[in-house]
């Protein structure tokens, strides 16, 4: 059977966000939370600085991305899991508000969706060090709403741990 190169090229073009490693902070990541709101799903705007204070997770997804889905069932737990610890996932869905919410409530997301500009997203992305646009992409902040680092594709459990567990743990552990 011969292989086609195309299909090989579209197969591996899938799987390298999900085997990207996680960036440094400095790598054109802002330095802390900013004062940037965006509409929620929840019908208020909400301003990134409410969680400070609190591990924040900044999860950029968009209805369309299966990866980006797949990840969600993960950070469901997370946040179900750590949120009394001081996790808070938010999810910035780059896509119609109305396939974000469909996907929100079939998932039942027990977190913060907000939403941004379709057509805004790809610089929304490059603004938060995605150069490459790719999704799903986290961008992790420290209690004291420094950034940590940032993570291009799946977030699964052993970045997790690695991570963000750590910064969970009570100062002085």
């Amino acid at each position: 059977m011969r292989t086609c190169p195309t299909y090989i090229a579209i197969i591996c073009a899938l799987l390298i966000p999900l085997q990207c490693p996680a960036v440094a902070a400095n790598d054109g990541v802002r330095p802390g939370i900013p004062d940037i709101s965006y509409p929620g799903l929840d019908g208020r705007q909400h301003n990134l600085r409410e969680w400070k204070g609190r591990v924040l997770l900044l999860n950029f997804w968009a209805s369309w991305c299966a990866p980006c889905q797949a990840e969600i069932k993960h950070l469901i737990d997370y946040q179900r899991e750590f949120g009394p610890q001081g996790l808070q996932i938010v999810g910035l869905g780059l896509d119609d508000p109305r396939k974000l919410k469909n996907v929100e409530r079939t998932l039942e997301i027990n977190y913060p969706v907000l939403s941004a500009d379709e057509k805004e997203s790809r610089a929304i992305l490059k603004s938060w060090g995605n150069k490459t646009g790719l999704i799903p992409y986290t961008v992790i902040f420290d209690k004291q709403g420094q950034v940590v680092r940032a993570h291009r594709g799946i977030l699964g459990d052993t970045q997790f741990e690695t991570l963000v567990k750590p910064l969970l743990a009570p100062a002085g552990e």
